[in-house]
């Protein structure tokens, strides 16, 4: 038995956090160069989805990569969980609008605070990480996305998108 004695947890990183206002589209994955994480922020290239690249100009963010419902796993551990990784080749759902639970890797959010993907890897901060801050230029401004609260004790926190 569990007690939450502040919070409840945000979620799981790709889990679309509330149905209203929601607009998922199916995707294509280029399965040379396939996302590697649910929650993240992905890009079109020649029709098909990849994950964020170095040097990527914010006008090139499609969506958040959704991570699928119902799903089919031999655990619910590894289906529900920040581990679970999305297929490398295949359909994916990418969420254009809506409320999702993504791991912020640096920062601390807050309420309607800027949402910046990283674009240029430095130390221990990979390129396609969600952070609070620019970092020198090191992450771009994402249009349209802001923060919806603080992130829970693993570090998942709420983002709108596109709204």
């Amino acid at each position: 038995m569990v007690a939450y004695t502040t919070r409840l947890p945000a979620g799981f990183p790709g889990q679309v956090s509330r149905e209203d206002a929601l607009l998922i589209e199916p995707g294509i994955i280029d399965s040379s160069t396939p996302p590697t994480a649910f929650g993240t922020f992905c890009k079109v290239v020649s029709g098909k989805i990849q994950p964020i690249a170095s040097g990527d100009a914010a006008t090139v963010v499609h969506g958040l990569l959704a991570q699928p419902y119902p799903v089919q796993a031999t655990t619910v551990t590894s289906a529900l969980s920040s581990a679970a990784a999305p297929p490398s080749s295949g359909m994916v759902g990418v969420l254009r609008r809506g409320y999702m639970a993504v791991t912020l890797a640096q920062g601390t959010a807050a309420k309607k605070g800027q949402v910046y993907v990283r674009v240029t890897a430095d130390t221990g901060k990979a390129v396609g990480d969600i952070e609070t801050a620019a970092d020198s230029a090191k992450c771009v401004a994402v249009t349209g996305c802001y923060f919806t609260g603080p992130a829970d004790a693993n570090g998942v926190v709420e983002v709108e998108f596109n709204l």
